[in-house]
């Protein structure tokens, strides 16, 4: 998939009490208790999983509610030593000059180990949170519409989440490595030829000022992208350094990434490659059994990715694939955050280790997720870059 030399990546995700409603109601997983996730973080670390992921947002929904994520990972750093810290930013929710700030900070507080998630919210519900109005009650009904109607739907959510990652990555590199200059003798603490101002203006954001914090220590801390279709592959092809894809949901491994591919192409992506992993929903165990008990205490499960289910050897076998496919990596959802990561790092991490996908070395994210290193863009050569502006440049007419 790259042409960076990397292994097999693993991220856990997780989602309040559980990716499945009835894990709330189950309420093995304290989320409002700061140990509880300490304790995740730290098991995770000990095990030697690639990322954490934090889920959030304003309006959960039918998540359980928890801390921000934001606050979460930046406490849980100093308890963590090697593990990626991830938090998710709804940018409709949220604003980019904040979110820069927030993501370079967690860097500085996890000595280069943040990365963040940004997610576009388009429930009612959410976007009331932060009194906007409009929205789509239903995605699963959208997506029956034909393709360019369907994209026609979320043409405006990915143009402002577009400018938001933009925004974001020009804020991180406003400040070169050294622009700290904390001369005593002159009573200079920054050399002012060292800041860029980004001068941005869009149709959804205008910033012109640089960051109020210095440069990140991995300069620009990995975008992590959920994506399930065109518009939201050319969003992560654009934008990010990892996508991760739901084979099984939305078409076959090979011909997600061939649609990845094609929207590389499409916004003209040069440089890095963009990072693919398979992300899955994870239930071990009595698979009927288990799902039947969470079945009963909160409602089915509506998810967007496939679940992966049974016993300790039948997941580690099914998650193998994924690295027979050729992607760069996966991202573990358990159904019931207590139970399943228990089971995930006790049970089927060991097998995965057996079978050859070995801990990442790195003293930070990047590295560790074989990203290459990142440049400021206003002395050097970006790691990636792409036209923006062609995310929303419809499948239909490029295929004219």
């Amino acid at each position: 998939m790259t042409n960076e030399p990397s292994g097999f990546s693993i991220g856990l995700g997780i989602r309040g009490a559980g990716w499945h409603a009835g894990a709330d109601a189950r309420g093995s997983f304290a989320t409002g208790d700061p140990e509880s996730w300490a304790r995740i973080a730290r098991e995770a670390d000990d095990a030697g999983i690639d990322v954490l992921t934090v889920e959030d947002s304003l309006a959960p929904g039918t998540a359980s509610a928890t801390f921000d994520s934001f606050a979460l990972t930046n406490w849980l750093a100093p308890q963590t030593a090697r593990i990626g810290l991830v938090p998710t930013a709804t940018v409709n929710q949220l604003e980019p000059f904040h979110t820069a700030t927030a993501v370079a900070t967690l860097d500085f507080t996890s000595q280069g180990r943040a990365g963040v998630r940004p997610r576009v919210g388009t429930s009612p519900t959410e976007l009331r949170a932060v009194g906007r109005e409009g929205g789509i009650e239903r995605v699963r009904d959208v997506r029956e519409l034909p393709l360019a109607e369907f994209e026609a739907q979320f043409r405006g959510f990915f143009g402002e989440a577009t400018e938001f990652i933009e925004v974001v990555r020009l804020l991180w590199d406003s400040w070169e490595d050294n622009a700290e200059i904390r001369d005593l003798a002159t009573s200079r603490f920054i050399d002012r030829e060292r800041l860029h101002n980004p001068e941005f203006v869009g149709d959804h954001f205008s910033v012109y000022g640089a960051s109020i914090t210095p440069r990140p220590p991995q300069g620009q801390p990995p975008v992590i992208t959920l994506a399930h279709t065109h518009l939201p592959y050319r969003f992560a092809a654009a934008t990010s350094d990892v996508a991760l894809i739901t084979p099984g949901t939305e078409g076959t491994t090979a011909e997600i990434v061939a649609s990845l591919a094609a929207a590389s192409e499409q916004v003209d992506r040069r440089g890095s490659a963009l990072k693919v992993w398979a992300d899955v929903n994870v239930l071990i165990g009595d698979a009927e059994t288990r799902l039947r008990d969470l079945d009963a205490a909160g409602g089915a499960l509506t998810s967007d990715a496939a679940l992966v289910a049974g016993d300790a050897e039948s997941v580690a076998r099914r998650l193998l694939d994924f690295r027979s496919a050729g992607l760069d990596g996966i991202r573990v959802r358990p159904l019931d955050t207590d139970v399943d990561t228990r089971a995930f790092l006790g049970e089927v991490l060991p097998l995965l280790r057996a079978d050859g996908v070995t801990e990442a070395d790195g003293a930070d994210l990047r590295t560790r997720l074989g990203l290459a290193p990142a440049p400021n863009r206003y002395v050097a050569q970006a790691p990636f870059t792409a036209d923006t502006a062609a995310v929303l440049t419809t499948t239909e007419e490029v295929s004219a």
